[in-house]
C-alpha cells in the first residue's frame, strides 16, 4: 500500500486516490492527515467505511490526536456513507459535488484556513443506485478542489477493486498513490492543477494515469471562469512531462475558442509536442510564449 507518509505531501487543491491493503497503516495514514489538518486550521472531515466512527476517534487519541475539542466545535467530523454519500438511499454525484461547494464556503465562512477531506470509498462496490457515476463524480470533482480551498484523499483499498477499476477512477484523479508509493522516495501528487478565476496553472506530469481528471477541468475552462470577460489561460511552465494525448488536449482547449483561451510558459517538452500536432490536419492557433 501507499506509505503513510504520502499524506504529509498534499497541499490545498490536492484531490488524490490513495490506495491501501492494510487497516492499521491506513489508520496512521488517516492520524497524520487529520493531525496535519488541526494543526492548520482545517475543518477536517472523515468519511469512514473502514472503521466505527467511535473506534476511529478513540485511535486518534491513542495516536495523540486531540479530538475532544475538534469534535465539540465541529472542527473535526466523522460520518458513515449512509449519512453522507448515501444519504437518500442513493449515489446522487451532482448532490455530493454540489455538498463539497456548500462544505467549502461554509468552513471559509466559519473562519477555517480550508477543508480537508477523507473519504473511505468502499461502499462503492456495493450494489448502490448511481454508483456507476463514480468515474465521473471523481472527474467533475476536480474542477471544485483545483479552487485550491481543500484537500481531498480518496481511499481506496485495493483488495475490494480490480486493477482496472482502480486505473479508470485514477485517471480521474491528477495523482494516485499507488502500493509503494512513498515507501522508496518521496512522493507528490503526478499532477497539481490549480485554477484562480481565469487562469488554470499545471505542475508535474500529465499522461495516461491523469487524463480524465485533466480532460474534464480543460472542458469546462471557460464555464468556470464565471464572469470574466478576457482571456482564459493555462499555464503550462510547470509540466516537466506530457505525452501526445495531453497535447491534444492543450490544442484542442485553445481551438475550442482561440479568441479567448491561451496557453503560456509554452517549453520543452510542451512545445516539441504541439510541434508534432502543428503537422496535424487541422492547423494549430498561435500560442502565447511571453512565459518560455
Amino acid at each position: 500500500m501507499a506509505d503513510p507518509t504520502t499524506v504529509d505531501r498534499l497541499a490545498p487543491g490536492d484531490h488524490v486516490c490513495w490506495t491501501f491493503d492494510d487497516h492499521e497503516r491506513h489508520l496512521k495514514a488517516l492520524a497524520r492527515f487529520v493531525r496535519s489538518g488541526l494543526n492548520r486550521n482545517d475543518q477536517v472531515l472523515y468519511f469512514t467505511d473502514t472503521f466505527l466512527p467511535d473506534a476511529f476517534l478513540a485511535a486518534l487519541d491513542a495516536y495523540g490526536v486531540a479530538v475532544a475539542a475538534p469534535q465539540r466545535t465541529g472542527q473535526l467530523q466523522v460520518t458513515i456513507a449512509s449519512e453522507s454519500y448515501l444519504a437518500g438511499g442513493a449515489f446522487d454525484a451532482e448532490r455530493a459535488l454540489r455538498g463539497w461547494n456548500k462544505a467549502i464556503d461554509e468552513a471559509r465562512g466559519q473562519g477555517y484556513a480550508g477543508l480537508r477531506v477523507a473519504a473511505d470509498m468502499g461502499w462503492t462496490v456495493r450494489p448502490v443506485p448511481g454508483v456507476d457515476n463514480l468515474a465521473w463524480y471523481e472527474a467533475q470533482a476536480n474542477r471544485i478542489f483545483s479552487g485550491a480551498e481543500a484537500i481531498a484523499l480518496c481511499c481506496y483499498d485495493r483488495r475490494l477493486f480490480t486493477a482496472a477499476e482502480l486505473d479508470r477512477v485514477g485517471a480521474a484523479h491528477p495523482g494516485t498513490a499507488r502500493a509503494g508509493a512513498g515507501s522508496v522516495e518521496e512522493w507528490t501528487p503526478l499532477l497539481r492543477m490549480r485554477r484562480s478565476g481565469p487562469m488554470l496553472t499545471l505542475t508535474g506530469e500529465a499522461d495516461l494515469s491523469n487524463r480524465e481528471a485533466l480532460s474534464t477541468v480543460l472542458a469546462h475552462l471557460l464555464a468556470d471562469a464565471g464572469d470574466h470577460e478576457g482571456p482564459v489561460t493555462i499555464d503550462v511552465g510547470g509540466l516537466t512531462f506530457v505525452d501526445i494525448g495531453t497535447a491534444r488536449l492543450l490544442a484542442a482547449a485553445v481551438q475550442a475558442d482561440p479568441a479567448r483561451v491561451r496557453l503560456v510558459g509554452v517549453g520543452s517538452p510542451v512545445a516539441d509536442l504541439l510541434a508534432v500536432l502543428d503537422h496535424d490536419p487541422v492547423p494549430l492557433p498561435v500560442f502565447d510564449t511571453d512565459h518560455v
